[in-house]
């Protein structure tokens, strides 16, 4: 039987749109260079046709970095600059693709209508969208793509893909305004519940802690009724 490590894929071929090729190089390298430090993977950058094949070395530790490579890459590729690219680094922050002619089709008109629904009069919905979530946005041909702390990049995709299907934006900035602040009340509700875990493995007392979860328990249900 092979272990994970054997089936592992290696290596990714991504493909650059030419005028970005140089992007990812960086003035001297730089670029591609600090890539490589951050992942520990090699970029192999063919600068006639736009591929890039990212591998992973042999010595790596992390084999998700090898996925936050490609990434990295894909996502300079659609637009982003370096600066926003490293954050995917962090073990929280992630990258999605948006093909929006998967959504609607191919038809010209179609597309540029979407990107300007996306995009905003001068920006506005695209720095609305991202100053609300904290996500960074980047609408690069026919792709909209998102860079961001996992749950909300999720809420972003789904915002942006109602937008696609014609929704109105204030109806969208609603939605995203109602999940944003459901993220937080469930991150409060986590913390409160760690607090209250400490404090309880904190009293040696069996009756006073068999009285303080009775009353937990008494104001959780008052709470669902």
């Amino acid at each position: 039987m092979k272990s994970i490590g054997d089936i592992m894929t290696s290596e990714f071929l991504v493909r650059l749109p030419m005028e970005r090729v140089a992007v990812l190089i960086g003035p001297k390298g730089s670029t591609k260079k600090r890539l490589e430090e951050l992942t520990g993977c090699k970029l192999i950058v063919n600068s006639d046709n736009g591929n890039v094949l990212v591998v992973m070395e042999d010595e790596i530790d992390d084999p998700i970095a090898l996925w936050k490579a490609r990434d990295m890459v894909k996502a300079i590729g659609r637009g982003f600059s370096p600066h926003k690219v490293y954050k995917i680094m962090r073990s929280d922050f992630g990258f999605e693709l948006i093909q929006i002619r998967d959504i609607i089709g191919t038809k010209p008109s179609a597309l540029q209508e979407v990107r300007s629904r996306v995009i905003g009069q001068k920006g506005r919905t695209r720095n609305t969208i991202e100053q609300s979530t904290g996500v960074f946005l980047s609408i690069f041909g026919n792709t909209i793509s998102i860079i961001g702390e996992f749950q909300k990049m999720h809420i972003v995709r789904d915002a942006i893909i109602q937008l696609i299907n014609g929704s109105k934006h204030t109806k969208v900035y609603g939605f995203i305004e109602r999940k944003m602040r459901e993220l937080k009340e469930n991150k409060q509700k986590m913390w409160i519940s760690a607090d209250s875990e400490e404090d309880l493995a904190s009293i040696s007392d069996l009756n006073e802690l068999e009285r303080i979860v009775f009353e937990q328990e008494k104001q959780e249900n008052k709470s669902s009724e």
